[in-house]
Order: structure tokens, then C-alpha cells, then sequence
């Protein structure tokens, strides 16, 4: 089995040259891509094993996204088409984007054989199982071990990573190999890999490779290729060709592994591809100044030509600051060019900045990165913990940061404006614009469409200072609106501003949304937070704008003119570091709310030193307290003591009394018993009394009872007759009922017939006898109005086609009159030439060499093709105005013909109207013989239900007279009822004493019995009375005499001492309770006051820290380092443009060495100084006018090239009016400067306005601006 082993082939366009739109460098790496093919078309590897980087940026613009996808998908499936199994492995997010890997995925959705790995998993294949671990997702794992510090989290990432290992390796039958995109420590890492790793670097631990035991691993992230030390199976293929200088010197390839039968490695062979190599010369002061003098020549002598040749090239010197003013670097680049060095990437100067500064800090690297490296460049105390407060503050910046969530190329995609300057109302697509001109006579509106509009929509700082200056200067004009569509990256944007003539605005910001095909609003409720917004989105103001990106005629020095400190401020949005003005912002916050807290906390700890100091001396208080507390504690035993002596004795004489008192309360209850038993004796005898008295009458009350018995046998017989009469009388009841029901309905239904002959005798209404004829005459005219307004229809689209025909001829004859007087005006100028030649005095004109007199001979030979074209513009007038009339003629013609008569459509339209009435009448005629039939049939139901009523109601009548003689002959039976009921209650009374007879009898027997037994009772009592009575005599003699030697005052004077040291020791002890909370108190404060010292030394520590943030994240921190690094370069492009309009003759120089004073502190400043051949070195400020536009021009394009680089939003629009006080070479330089850029980078749109014939020539696309009577037009 053989494994072809390949990672990081970072497919991508770097920096180098540029051939008909195609980056060579990229080219590159795709030779190296096809070699790799072509070796394995030879060796047949049954698996290709790509380990991750297959792309070098995440987010590119959809041009390049193309390309790039092109070239990985063809290689993959060149690939593919050997082996039989390709596994494709991402590697870290910011190389291999998630989309990337989704586009790739859905490419080789259909292709079994290819495997597209972004997660970690084990691949099963007929030959060996492949465990496949892609790079990190910082954001996966921080989601996974929240909380956690820098340190810890690479250890928990690391720990993470080498538990991956073993559960996937658990997995794996058959031959196991591991494929993973990570560091493993102990490899060779000289190389520009260390620039890929940002906040943290888990690694697979060495210890994790040697357990798990895999057959082979197969790595990629590391570029160089190697086996790691003390291994002899763990490889990294390195990148598949160079990317930079720290590459230099190092080879680049791929290996092929082969595998025996049973699955062992045998071997391995790295093959090198035809990677591009680097080189750097480097050069003391002695080197330099013997190139300045000796030229191309000291390259060839110093055998340089074959070091460089078709290599990237860079050169470092160092050199004294004539020796930099002397050296001519186009030149030297050139030079370089010529030995045959395939690209000069730069020539930089050593000395000018510290050499171990170089490359710390960059604006394209993470905020918490650069912090690192200004702490220790600053040699801070507790960087990691100042490290470790900025996160928070970083985090929380980049999420409000727009370019943490927008990247990519700004380009204007339209610009349409209303009522705007010049314009009444025009368009313009930026789509097919790359390289143009924009051209037209002086006031046409050049510069206010491709100029004014755009910066008046984004930012509406006009050039007059009046917001409302802009709107068209017309009566019908009374508001302006300005709409801008741009991109940035994929996102479309969209700006709208309209403005009235009063002043009123509107400002809209919106997203165009390709889900719906909609736009989403992103505007604020207020105008002025709308405009931040929009200055947010683009991370620019109008002032960095202006500066480079969109460049007008009078704002040249915009840059250059600006003070010292604003320059900065300017370099500071160009290079997107306004997020460290939102860090700085919130570091002063966290600094204030630091001091504050150790103010609080210092506060605190005085507060509680007072406390303790106001509490005295309680130790000494608590030991006199404890003293009293214990002699008035013996002082209450004895008093204890005695009164437990005076108790016994009062318990003595109280057990005396309660045995006295329980003599007296038996006494007591004897007699009440005695007088008890009288009393219930003489109620027995009451009782006997009265049973006597009722059996005496006992034959009386017999007879009444059976009377009562007598009369109940007759109440049963006439209580039948009563249930007969109830039921008749409620029969009668109903059938009287029914009677005046049936009445109610009849009634009912006789008024609604009368009701109904009312309605019916209204209803009955006259029609008119000629309402058919009305009628025909109606439908005959509507058919007449038809008709006419057919051939209204037919008038007015004639009509409109005559105007479009008149609006589109006047059009073009008005452009070929424009072009007439172009050839007139282009004749007239010849003519003058011609004269000027005549008159000029030259001998030879023909073959005149001054640049004046050579122009005029080929403008005078150009006369007869501009009379010829003169001529053609006239009979293109002529043929034009021709057509025009002819065609108007013809439809003038046709709307003759079609008989349209306005007059007559209006008098139809009127009778009409008039007769539409005789319509409703006869709908209303015929309406209302509908409800007639509708109530004579309701009428006839109603008779019929009168009829049924009534025969109903007669027979409820013959059966109610029936039961009224049934009720009648009843009626007795009811009286007869009542009176027996009336003669059975008088009885009832004697029924009942008749049941209580035998009753009477027993109770007089037992009464007898009772009356005996109280008798006998009552002789015990008075004996017992007898003896309580002596008892009581003998014990109250005792108590007397045992009361002689006691009082009760005693016992209470005894308690009220008692009471009175017992309060004593209650406040005594209340005092010693309040004196050790004074003293736990003291315990508690000394302890608060201990733990507040330690935070406020971790306060004033945070304090420190936070103060030391606010410096790193000010003007003068880590942006101001990054500017110093970026000068250089600025300084060198500037240079080499301003070299090329001047021939080497002038320069730039950037100087930050001086601050200014301001309310915010001392502020850095960039000094911009004017260097000229023979000539002293002056400010910018004092230099001529001429000298002034190339320097500033030579700065704008530098500034806008680093732009068109910048990380986060790079512009992609550079338009420029045109520069003057430019001669000849100077204007062909400027032209050469913005073919470099556009080279560069193709997707900048560049527009610049000019007059030039020369400077149009050069630019492939024009557009031209002119004035017509319905304002200015643009010709594209």
C-alpha cells in the first residue's frame, strides 16, 4: 500500500507580480500542485492523505473564490481519478473556511472515493482505518472550557486533543494511521509558521503519540517538512511551495509512504516540488554607498545577477541619512529587475527603525497579540495579568467592532441622484467600470456626479458648507435625493439622502437581503446616529475618505494639510484601528470604576479605625464588671437561703389552712346534700300528688279517645270526594287556559292582516307607459360610448407615440449636435494651428522637432478627416430631422383617421345619466310585485290559521262546561273535610293522655319507694354534720397559734430583695454581654480592615493594570507602534511614485518623533518633510505649488494603496480629479502610478477626470459628461 502525504498548499494570491490579471505567485503554487500529479500518476498511491490548508484566506472576494475553488477542485480530482481513496482534511478556520469546505463538500458529493473531513472522525477503507483530527475552532473549544485563563486553556485543550487521540485510535481494525492539522512538540519550527498561531497553540502531546501507537501519522500546520525527532513515523509534509522569507532556504514537497502486507511502514520518500525560492541581500553602509556609486555594476561585480535570478527578492540595508537621500531605490529595483529577479517584494531600510521592533505589532494581527508584545517591549510588571483584564475589553470591542463581522473589497456598485447640482435626474452603474476616464467641458458636472454625490450621500459635507447647497438650483426642484449602492465583501449596502429646500432631511442605511429580495433597514430613529452608523460600517469619516479613496480637484493636500495630530488620527482609520479607541474608551471606564473601588475600600478601612478607636478600653471594663457580677451572685444564694426557711413555715400554716378548709368545704356539702334531698323530697310528693289526680279521670279520657277513632273512619271516606275535585278543578283550569290562547292568536292574526292590506295598497305604484322605449334607447347609446372611448384609447396611444417619437429624434439630433460643434470647435482649433505655423517663422515645419510646432503639423494633417467627419455630422443632422418629420407627418395622419369626437362622447355620457333612471324605476316595479305576491300569501296563511283557531276554541269551550258540574257537585265534600279535621284536634289531647295511663300507674309506685329511701338518708347526714362541726373547731384553734411567730411581709421583703439583686446582675450582665460584642466587634473590624488592605493592594494592582491598558490602547500605545511600523512602507511607495513624476528628483520624509500638547495630553505627531536634489529639506507647507500636487499626490496613491491592503474593509474605488501644475512627465508618472495600482489589485475601480488627450489615451474606458437643457447627461 502507498500513502501520498501532502498538507498546506495555501491556494491564494500573495503579494508579487501580476500578468494580464493572473497572480503569478499563485501560478506558483499551482506548478507545484501539477507536479505533485504528475509524480503521482508515476507511483499510483492507492490513498492521498491532504492534512488540512488546502486555502491561505478564509474570506475572499467571489472573483478569487472562483479561481481558487477552480484549482482545488481539479487537483483533488486529478488526484482522485489515481487513488482509490482522497481524504481532504480542513485545517484552521482562518486558512480553510466552513464555506470553503461546504462548496468542496457539495463538489465530490457523487464522488464515493473522496472524503471531505471537518469534523474528527475514523475512516474505514478496504487497506488501513484513518483517524482524521481537523485544525481548532478557538471558539469550539473556549464553548466547550469556559472561564478558563490562557494557561489553563491550553491545557485543557491539549488534554482534550490527546483524549481524541486514544478514543479514535480505539476505534481503528485494521492498519491505524492518524491524520491531524496540529503542532507536535519538538519540531523544527524555523519557518513563517509562528506568524499563522494568534491567542493560543494546542498541541498532541508527544506522550499521547508514543500510547496510542499508530501505524503512521501523517501531520500538517508546520510548513517545513521533517520527521519529528525521536519518531520514526510522525511526519509533517510542509507546505507545498514557499510563501514568504522566513521560508528562505528550506525546501518544499510532499512524501510518498509505503506500506507492507501486513500494514508496517517500510518506507518513506519526500519528493521536492518546483517550489519559487527566496532570497535576501543585505547591506552594511560600505555596500551602499559603493552601489550609489558604482550602479548596476557593483551588482554584477558582487556576483549578485545569479544569486536573484527568478527569485523573490528583498533588500535590507543599513545606511547613513545622506547615504538614504542618495540612493535612488526605483533605480535599484530596476537594476534588479534586469539581472532577472522574478519579483522585488521591498527594499527597506535597517537603520531607519529599530531592528527589534520589527514585525511586533502589525494592524492585520489580533489586538490581544499586539498588547502582549507592547507590554513586553515596555518591560510592564504582571503583563499576564494585564493581559488578562484586556480580554474582557477586547472581546467586547471586536463585538462591536463592524469589521469583526464585515470583510472584504468597499466598491460602489451605483450612484442615481434627483435635483442634484447640475442634474435634474441621472444613473450611473459602476459594474463594467476597471480603468476610466471621465471627461467633458469645464462646469458639465464631472466632478459633482462621480465626486460631490458620493461623499454628500455618505457624509453630506459639502464643499459650500450648506447642507442644502446642493439641491438643484431650479423653481421645480423643491428637494434633492442622492442614492449610493455599494459592496463590501458579499454584503450589498445601500445610502439615501434626500434633503428639501427647507432645510427638512431624511437618511436611510439599508442591507439588500437575496433571501427575500429585499432591503433591511439598519437606520437609527435620529439622523446623527444613522450617520455614525454608516461612518461605522465603512470604518471611515469623510476626512479619511477623502484622503484616499475619493479625491477632489481642490483637496489634493487633504492629507499633507491637515494638522500634525489629525494625520495620525487619519493613518489610525486607514489602517482599521479605531477598535483601539473603543478599548481605550472602556480601559479609562474600568480605570475610573478601579479607582473608585480603591477610594471605597480605603474609605472603608478608616471608617472601621475610627470604629475601634471610639470603642475605648473594653478588656478593663469586662474584668470590673466580672467582679461585681460575682458578689452579687453570693449575696443572692443567702438571700436564697433564707427565704427557702420562711417558705417551709408558710407551707406549714398552708397545708394547716387547706386541711381546714377542706373540713369547712365537706360541711358545706353535707348541708347542701341534707338541704338537696329535702328539696327532691318534696318534689316526689308533688309527683304522687299529681299521678293520683289523672288515674281519678281515667274512664273520662277513655271515651274522648274513642270518639277521636270515630271521627278518622269517616275523614278516610270524604277525602276520596276532595281527590276527585282536585282533579276536575285542574282540568278546568287548563281548558281555560287554551281558551285564552287561541283568542290571543286569532286577534294576532286579524291586526297582521290588516297591516298587510296597508302595505299592499302603498306598494300598488304607477309605471310609466313609455318605459321600454326609454329603455332601447338607453342600451343603443351605451353601445355609441363604447365605441368612443375605443377611439379615445386608439387617440391617446397615437399621441403618446408621437411624443416618444419627437422626444427620441430630438435626442439624437441633439447629440449629433453636440458632436457638429465638437468638429466645428476641434476645426477651429486646427485652423488656428494652421495660422500659428504660418506665422511660427520655422524654416522646416514638416519636420519640426519642438514639441509645439510637431503638434500643430499633426493637427493640421488631421484637418481633412475632421472636415469629413464635420460632414458626416451634418447630413446625420439632416437625415435625422428628415425622419423625424416624416414619422410625425404619418402619425398625425393616422390620428385624423381616427375620427375621435370628445363633444359627442360628452353629450352621450350625459343622456345616459339622465336615462339610467327609467332602469331603476322599473327594478323597483318589479321588486315591488314580488313583495305584494310575498304578503297576500302571508295573508291567506293567516286566514287559514284564524279558522283553525276558532274551531279549536269552541271545543275547549263544550268540554269546560262539562267539568264545571263535576266541580260544583264536589265542592261539599271539601267542607265536610275540614270540619271533622277541626273536631279531631279537639281530641287529640285525650288520645294521647290515654297512651300516658299505664305509664302514671308505674311512676306512682316508684315515687312511693324513693319517698321512704330520702328519709332514711337525710337521718345519716345530720350524724355526719355533727362530727365535721367539731373537726373544724379543733383545727382553727391551731392555725391562730401558728400564725403568732410568722408574717407574709416577711417573704415579701425577702423577694423584693431577691428581685432587686437580681436586676442588679441582669444589667451587670447585659454590661458584660455588650462589652464582648464590643470586643467580638473589635475582632470582626480588625479582621475587615485586615482583608480590605489585601484588596486594596489587588485594586491598586487591577488600578495599575487598567492604567497601563488606557496607555496601551491610547493614540500613543499599541496604534502608535503599529503606525511606526507602517511609515516605512508608506514612506518607500510614496517615494517610489513621487521617483517616477520626478525622475528621482524628490521625496518624502514622515517624522513622529514630536508631541503636541493638547486637553487629553500629549498627542504624537507626523511631520511630512519635502526632499529635493540640491535643494534643502523643507516642510510641505513652504514648497511651491507644483511641488506640493505631486508630493500630495504621490502620498494619496501610496494611502490608498495600503488601503486597497488593509485588513477588515479595503477600498475598492480610487477616483481622482485631475491634478494640475503637472508637466508632461509628471502627468505620464501619475498615469503610471494608478496602472500600478490597478495592476496590483484588479479589483480597484479607478475613475480619474481629465482634459489631457494623452492621459485618455492611456485608459481603456471613458465616460462623458454633458450639458443639456434637462440638466447634465453622462454618455457611457
Amino acid at each position: 500500500m502507498k500513502i501520498l502525504h501532502t498538507a498546506d498548499w495555501h491556494i491564494g494570491q500573495f503579494k508579487g507580480p501580476v500578468v494580464d490579471g493572473v497572480n503569478l505567485r499563485l501560478q506558483d503554487t499551482v506548478k507545484c500542485l501539477e507536479y505533485m500529479v504528475e509524480v503521482a500518476q508515476k507511483e499510483k498511491p492507492d490513498i492521498v492523505c491532504i492534512s488540512g490548508d488546502i486555502f491561505h484566506q478564509e474570506q475572499i472576494g467571489p472573483v478569487r473564490y472562483s479561481d481558487e475553488m477552480i484549482i482545488a477542485t481539479d487537483t483533488i480530482t486529478k488526484l482522485a481519478d489515481i487513488a482509490k481513496g482522497v481524504i481532504v482534511m480542513r485545517g484552521t478556520p482562518n486558512h480553510d473556511g466552513s464555506g470553503q469546505f461546504r462548496v468542496l463538500d457539495r463538489m465530490f458529493v457523487k464522488t464515493s472515493h473522496v472524503h471531505i473531513i471537518t469534523a474528527p472522525t475514523v475512516l474505514h477503507t478496504p487497506y488501513t482505518d484513518i483517524a482524521c483530527i481537523p485544525g481548532f475552532d478557538k471558539q469550539e473549544f473556549r464553548a466547550k472550557f469556559p472561564g478558563l485563563s490562557a494557561d489553563e486553556e491550553n491545557l485543557a485543550w491539549t488534554k482534550y486533543i490527546s483524549d481524541m487521540v486514544f478514543a479514535l485510535r480505539a476505534e481503528c481494525e485494521k492498519t491505524p494511521i492518524l491524520m491531524a492539522h496540529y503542532t507536535v512538540p519538538g519540531c523544527n519550527m524555523e519557518s513563517g509558521q509562528t506568524s499563522f498561531f494568534t491567542n493560543f497553540e494546542p498541541v498532541i502531546p508527544r506522550e499521547a503519540l508514543m500510547a496510542a501507537r499508530y501505524e503512521a501519522v501523517l501531520l500538517g500546520h508546520i510548513h517545513r517538512p521533517q520527521i519529528i525527532e525521536g519518531f520514526d513515523n510522525v511526519f509533517y509534509s510542509g507546505a507545498i511551495n514557499a510563501m514568504n522569507f522566513n521560508d528562505e532556504g528550506q525546501e518544499r514537497g510532499f512524501w510518498i509512504h509505503e506500506f507492507n502486507e501486513k500494514g508496517t511502514l517500510v518506507k518513506g520518500h519526500r519528493y521536492t516540488t518546483p517550489y519559487r525560492q527566496f532570497h535576501t541581500i543585505t547591506w552594511d553602509p560600505d555596500e551602499v554607498g559603493d552601489y550609489i556609486r558604482e550602479g548596476a555594476m557593483y551588482l554584477h561585480r558582487t556576483g549578485i545577477s545569479e544569486e536573484v535570478t527568478d527569485k523573490i527578492v528583498r533588500v535590507r540595508y543599513s545606511c547613513t541619512s545622506e547615504q538614504k537621500k542618495a540612493l535612488n531605490i526605483p533605480l535599484l529595483q530596476k537594476n534588479l529587475y534586469e539581472l532577472g529577479a522574478f519579483y522585488v517584494a521591498d527594499i527597506e531600510a535597517e537603520s531607519t527603525i529599530d531592528i527589534t521592533n520589527r514585525g511586533l505589532l502589525s494592524e492585520e494581527s489580533d489586538p490581544r497579540l499586539n498588547l502582549k508584545k507592547w507590554l513586553e517591549e515596555k518591560t510592564f510588571k504582571n503583563p499576564d495579568k494585564i493581559v488578562e483584564l484586556a480580554e474582557p475589553i477586547i472581546a467586547e470591542a471586536m463585538k462591536q467592532s463592524t469589521t469583526a463581522e464585515i470583510h472584504g473589497v468597499f466598491k460602489p456598485v451605483s450612484i442615481s441622484v434627483r435635483n442634484y447640482r447640475n442634474y435634474k435626474e441621472e444613473n450611473f452603474d459602476f459594474s463594467d467600470i476597471s480603468f476610466c476616464t471621465i471627461n467633458g467641458v469645464n462646469g458639465a458636472g464631472k466632478s459633482s456626479l462621480f465626486m460631490d454625490a458620493i461623499v454628500d450621500c455618505l457624509f453630506e459635507e459639502t464643499r459650500e458648507g450648506d447642507c442644502k447647497a446642493w439641491i438643484r438650483g431650479t423653481e421645480d426642484a423643491r428637494s434633492g435625493f442622492i442614492e449610493f449602492i455599494f459592496d463590501i465583501g458579499e454584503k450589498r449596502f445601500r445610502v439615501v439622502r434626500t434633503r428639501t429646500k427647507s432645510g427638512k432631511p431624511t437618511l436611510n442605511l439599508s442591507q439588500y437581503q437575496e433571501e427575500s429580495a429585499d432591503w433591511m433597514n439598519l437606520s437609527k430613529e435620529r439622523i446623527i446616529d444613522t450617520q455614525a452608523e454608516i461612518e461605522k460600517l465603512l470604518g471611515m469619516d469623510s476626512m479619511t475618505f477623502r484622503s484616499c479613496a475619493l479625491i477632489m480637484q481642490d483637496q489634493y493636500g487633504l492629507f499633507l494639510q491637515a494638522k500634525k495630530d489629525e494625520r495620525i488620527a487619519i493613518l489610525g482609520n486607514l489602517l482599521g484601528l479605531g477598535i483601539y479607541g473603543v478599548m481605550e474608551l472602556d480601559a479609562r471606564k474600568k480605570l475610573a470604576d478601579s479607582r473608585k473601588e480603591l477610594v471605597s475600600k480605603k474609605e472603608a478601612v478608616r471608617i472601621k479605625t475610627d470604629f475601634i478607636k471610639a470603642q475605648g478600653k473594653p478588656e478593663e471594663e469586662l474584668k470590673t464588671v466580672e467582679k461585681d457580677i460575682l458578689k452579687n451572685q453570693e449575696e443572692l444564694e443567702n438571700l436564697d437561703e433564707s427565704r427557702r426557711n420562711l417558705i417551709e413555715r408558710q407551707e406549714k400554716i398552708s397545708e394547716a389552712e387547706k386541711e381546714s378548709e377542706k373540713i369547712r368545704s365537706d360541711l358545706k356539702e353535707c348541708s347542701e346534700e341534707y338541704s338537696a334531698m329535702a328539696n327532691d323530697l318534696d318534689h316526689s310528693k308533688q309527683t304522687l300528688t299529681a299521678c293520683n289526680n289523672l288515674l281519678e279521670l281515667a274512664d273520662v279520657i277513655r271515651e274522648k279517645a274513642k270518639q277521636h277513632s270515630e271521627l278518622s273512619l269517616q275523614l278516610s271516606e270524604v277525602e276520596k270526594d276532595v281527590i276527585k275535585y282536585k282533579n276536575a278543578k285542574r282540568t278546568l283550569d287548563s281548558y281555560n287556559e287554551d281558551i285564552d290562547r287561541y283568542q290571543r292568536l286569532i286577534d294576532k292574526n286579524k291586526f297582521r292582516n290588516k297591516q298587510i292590506h296597508l302595505q299592499i295598497s302603498q306598494l300598488a305604484l304607477n309605471v310609466p307607459e313609455d318605459l321600454e322605449e326609454r329603455l332601447d334607447a338607453l342600451a343603443n347609446e351605451r353601445k355609441e360610448i363604447e365605441s368612443q372611448q375605443e377611439k379615445r384609447y386608439l387617440y391617446s396611444t397615437a399621441q403618446n407615440e408621437l411624443h416618444e417619437i419627437d422626444s427620441s429624434y430630438s435626442q439624437k439630433i441633439s447629440g449629433a449636435v453636440n458632436r457638429r460643434d465638437h468638429r466645428q470647435k476641434r476645426i477651429s482649433e486646427i485652423r488656428q494651428q494652421e495660422e500659428f505655423m504660418k506665422n511660427s517663422g520655422c524654416p522646416d515645419i514638416e519636420s519640426a522637432s519642438c514639441r509645439f510646432l510637431s503638434k500643430a503639423v499633426e493637427d493640421v494633417k488631421s484637418l481633412p478627416v475632421e472636415l469629413d467627419n464635420l460632414k458626416k455630422c451634418e447630413e446625420e443632422i439632416e437625415i435625422l430631422t428628415s425622419e423625424r418629420n416624416q414619422k410625425i407627418a404619418d402619425k398625425q395622419e393616422k390620428i385624423k383617421n381616427i375620427e375621435y369626437d370628445p363633444k359627442r362622447l360628452a353629450i352621450l355620457t350625459a343622456s345616459v345619466t339622465e336615462l339610467s333612471k327609467y332602469e331603476r324605476i322599473k327594478k323597483d316595479a318589479e321588486q315591488n310585485k314580488l313583495e305584494i305576491a310575498r304578503l297576500e300569501a302571508e295573508k291567506e296563511s293567516n286566514d287559514k290559521n284564524i279558522g283553525q283557531c276558532e274551531e279549536n276554541l269552541l271545543q275547549v269551550k263544550l268540554k269546560a262546561s262539562e267539568i264545571t258540574e263535576t266541580v260544583n257537585k264536589l265542592s261539599g265534600s271539601v267542607d265536610r273535610q275540614e270540619q271533622i279535621k277541626q273536631q279531631m284536634a279537639h281530641l287529640q289531647t285525650y288520645v294521647e293522655q290515654e297512651k300516658e295511663l299505664p305509664v302514671y300507674e308505674e311512676r306512682k309506685q316508684h315515687v312511693l319507694e324513693r319517698i321512704e329511701n330520702m328519709e332514711k338518708e337525710m337521718e345519716k347526714l345530720t350524724d355526719r354534720k355533727f362530727i365535721l362541726s367539731s373537726q373544724l373547731t379543733g383545727m382553727d384553734t391551731m392555725i391562730e397559734k401558728m400564725k403568732e411567730t410568722f408574717s407574709a411581709d416577711m417573704v415579701e421583703e425577702t423577694d423584693r430583695q431577691i428581685r432587686s439583686n437580681k436586676e442588679t446582675l441582669g444589667e451587670l450582665q447585659i454590661q458584660k454581654g455588650v462589652l464582648l460584642e464590643r470586643l467580638e466587634n473589635i475582632d470582626t473590624m480588625r479582621g475587615e480592615i485586615s482583608m480590605l488592605n489585601n484588596e486594596i493592594a489587588v485594586a491598586a494592582g487591577r488600578a495599575d493594570c487598567y492604567e497601563a491598558l488606557k496607555q496601551a490602547f491610547s493614540q500613543d500605545g499599541v496604534p502608535h507602534q503599529i503606525i511606526r511600523n507602517i511609515i516605512p512602507h508608506i514612506t518607500d511607495t510614496t517615494n517610489n511614485i513621487l521617483g517616477q513624476m520626478t525622475g528621482g528628483t524628490m521625496g518624502v520624509e514622515f517624522v513622529m518623533e514630536r508631541t503636541v500638547k493638547g486637553k487629553d495630553g500629549d498627542k504624537a505627531t507626523l511631520d511630512v518633510l519635502i526632499n529635493e536634489y540640491g535643494k534643502t529639506t523643507l516642510p510641505y507647507a513652504s514648497k511651491s505649488g507644483g511641488e506640493k500636487v505631486k508630493a500630495s499626490l504621490a502620498v494619496i496613491l501610496a494611502l490608498s494603496e495600503i488601503k486597497a491592503t488593509a485588513a477588515g474593509i479595503q477600498l475598492g474605488m480610487l477616483f481622482i480629479d485631475e491634478p494640475p501644475f503637472l508637466d508632461d512627465e509628471g502627468a505620464q508618472a501619475y498615469v503610471d502610478a494608478l496602472e500600478t495600482i490597478r495592476d496590483r489589485y484588479s479589483d480597484v475601480k479607478i475613475m480619474a477626470i481629465t482634459h489631457d488627450d494623452a492621459m485618455k489615451a492611456r485608459f481603456g474606458q471613458a465616460v462623458t459628461v454633458i450639458k443639456t437643457d434637462d440638466g447634465s447627461k453622462v454618455i457611457y
